[in-house]
């Protein structure tokens, strides 16, 4: 029994790594969010949105300051902290998307 076993073992870890191996693909990118060093002296909670509107990071951030912020959804954000006026931006897997948040251009 031992003997059937050990090679229906390999057979599933071989699948296992053909379907997520080297070819599978990661639908996150990253977004570089800066905070405008004219906006308020206090820190800011940087939220950053999917386009379902649903919360994907938050980081807090002090004016003249950048957050990074990785495995973020692909496609259409939106980057919103307190009074600054918010950002969209498309995200993608092979390069990283910048966002400054500022107090003017709403």
């Amino acid at each position: 029994m031992l003997r059937s076993v050990v090679p229906a073992l390999a057979l599933a870890a071989a699948a296992l790594l053909a379907l997520a191996g080297c070819g599978a693909h990661d639908s996150t990118g990253q977004v570089s969010v800066t905070v405008s060093a004219n906006a308020a002296d206090h820190p800011y909670e940087v939220e950053v949105f999917a386009s379902t509107g649903k919360l994907s990071e938050h980081q807090r951030v002090f004016p003249g300051g950048t957050a990074d912020f990785a495995g973020v959804p692909l496609g259409e954000v939106t980057v919103r902290a307190g009074q600054l006026c918010p950002q969209t931006t498309t995200v993608t897997n092979d390069a990283v998307a910048t966002v400054t948040l500022a107090t003017t251009g709403c």
